[in-house]
């Protein structure tokens, strides 16, 4: 069986995707980089500004894999159980709304200090949420999926304390209007039809007429349920408010309830990547979004994704080893069969599925 070839590059010629076939070291004997590291051009420049001259890197044998198969950890068994036991508690609340016509908010708190916060500062957090399956009941996965990334984005836009919780319950309940609105419309097996699309943006307004009246919740609360779908440029819904009449914590659940929903499988469309996203809010983040809050977000989601195992339109799975200054929607990916393959470049190879995150 032909063996493995470790052979020695300058730091000027490595690539993103090559894999090191011996630690590397500094003159005091720390270890920079553990052998077996997939290389990142943030790491090649860390290389360069530890002054190390040369690596070794390891050339695969024809015909050898990388084997992607990693077992799932402690933590992600606990995040999981405890995603899915907030999921139950959800679901029951909002049946309780749709009957009553009343938010339990001592509930609804309790559930973002006990349960949701947790979830926030997990670690790998975003890619987590990306592996949920929740094609059922999407609404009440849909409303803590957005609650959590309304907390992780307040993080990194500096959001703390108390502010930074009602920003968490703000995305909890920034949907609990859709309790008021008929279930055959809420849950339909297709796309709906113009006046029952009318009938479902209803749920803005309905659900700030649940929330109004609540004196305990924080104004941007109230205005988050009501405001989600406003745009920066006057095209959202219910008023058509634009710019700085559309409140900040608007516009941070704008942001995630995008990305979830078309992160997520509902009935009628398939889930896209995270990568097909990015496109859709880089086009919408100088018109429709707030640019600063789409930044921060695209800016620091990015590390959630190196390392990431998708799958390419061609059957094979690959390595996310490289996005580009700027996230791309087309990064650096690395096949089982040692191939690296800049996606931006070569547009016949895409990503087509997440397949471990």
């Amino acid at each position: 069986m032909p063996k493995d070839r470790l052979i020695k590059y300058k730091i000027q010629d490595l690539l993103p995707g090559q894999e090191l076939g011996n630690a590397v070291l500094t003159d005091d004997m720390k270890v920079i980089l553990e052998a077996g590291t997939i290389l990142t051009q943030s790491m090649i420049d860390g290389l360069d500004f530890w002054a190390v001259d040369s690596v070794s890197i390891r050339e695969r044998a024809p015909g050898e894999q990388i084997s992607f198969d990693i077992p799932e950890t402690a933590s992600q068994r606990k995040f999981y159980q405890t995603y899915d036991d907030t999921v139950t508690i959800v679901k029951e609340s909002f049946e309780t709304m749709r009957f009553f016509k009343e938010v339990p908010l001592s509930n609804m708190k309790d559930l973002v200090n006990h349960s949701i916060d947790p979830l926030v500062n997990a670690v790998g957090v975003i890619n987590h949420l990306q592996m949920v399956h929740r094609q059922d009941d999407y609404t009440f996965h849909h409303s803590i999926n957005v609650a959590v990334i309304c907390g992780v984005l307040g993080k990194w836009l500096g959001y703390q304390g108390e502010e930074w919780n009602d920003l968490i319950l703000a995305g909890l309940l920034h949907d609990v209007g859709k309790t008021q609105i008929p279930l055959e419309i809420l849950n339909k097996p297709g796309e709906l039809t113009a006046e029952e699309m009318e009938i479902m943006r209803l749920h803005t307004t309905r659900g700030f007429d649940m929330v109004r009246s609540l004196k305990e919740l924080a104004p941007g609360v109230i205005y988050g349920v009501l405001q989600h779908h406003e745009k920066m440029d006057g095209s959202g819904y219910p008023f058509r408010v634009r710019g700085e009449k559309v409140h900040a914590f608007a516009k941070i659940i704008a942001v995630a309830d995008v990305y979830d929903a078309m992160t997520s499988d509902r009935v009628y469309r398939a889930k896209v990547t995270p990568f097909k996203v990015v496109e859709e809010l880089v086009e919408d983040m100088f018109g429709k979004m707030d640019p600063m809050i789409c930044m921060t977000f695209l800016n620091n989601v990015r590390d959630y994704f190196i390392g990431n195992i998708v799958r390419l339109n061609d059957g094979r799975e690959a390595e996310v080893v490289y996005l580009g200054q700027f996230m791309a929607s087309r990064p650096v990916v690395v096949t089982q069969d040692g191939e690296s393959i800049d996606l931006e470049r070569d547009k016949s190879v895409s990503i087509v599925d997440i397949a471990q995150a």
